[in-house]
């Protein structure tokens, strides 16, 4: 099986980190995202990272359906609306930091509040409950490569007011399989 990623993306470090704690063997195959001839595109029109090629021919794209796959997705309620927060705060950040990267005559002031508001918002949610986060649950590898993502969106200060989150992260970033897979750093 081939997992294709981008070393920077949030969503595929899940999937990255998932198969090492579980020795799932994956080649990894680091793609060109938002290009019109990305090798990605011949393997799923959709084109987004993590895709998952399967070696009948077929593809699993979005961490969820990865996760899904593998019989990896939370089988209680509480799980799921853990894993659903957190995907849900890294897709957030993620269009925060694509609205950074517009010039800045051209970057929307509201988009922008509304994401910062909307990610305080769930971190504060996740401060709450950080202790159900149980590692290597792939709600728990979420969390940290969510957290682990201010190595390219360091604008959001989500440490700040949020201690038992930051001494959660502490200690599960120490893991190699969240070491070996550390991303790019990024100028934002």
């Amino acid at each position: 099986m081939r997992l294709h990623i981008a070393a920077g993306s949030p969503f595929a470090r899940v999937i990255r980190i998932w198969a090492r704690e579980n020795a799932i063997p994956l080649a990894e195959v680091e793609q060109p995202l938002r290009t019109p001839d990305s090798p990605l595109l011949a393997v799923t029109p959709v084109g987004r990272v993590p895709t998952l090629e399967l070696p009948d021919g077929s593809f699993r794209s979005e961490t969820t359906l990865i996760l899904h796959h593998f019989g990896a997705l939370p089988q209680d309620g509480a799980g799921m609306q853990r894993l659903a927060a957190v995907l849900g705060l890294m897709e957030c950040i993620a269009y925060w930091n694509r609205e950074l990267r517009r010039p800045p005559s051209e970057r929307s002031p509201g988009f922008l509040a509304v994401e910062e508001a909307r990610a305080d918002r769930i971190a504060d949610a996740l401060e709450r409950e950080v202790e159900a986060f149980a590692w290597p649950a792939a709600d728990a590898i979420a969390l940290a490569c969510l957290l682990g993502y201010e190595r390219r969106h360091s604008v959001w200060k989500w440490r700040e007011g949020r201690p038992r989150l930051a001494a959660w992260f502490e200690g599960v970033s120490q893991h190699p399989s969240f070491t070996d897979t550390l991303p790019p750093p990024s100028g934002i």
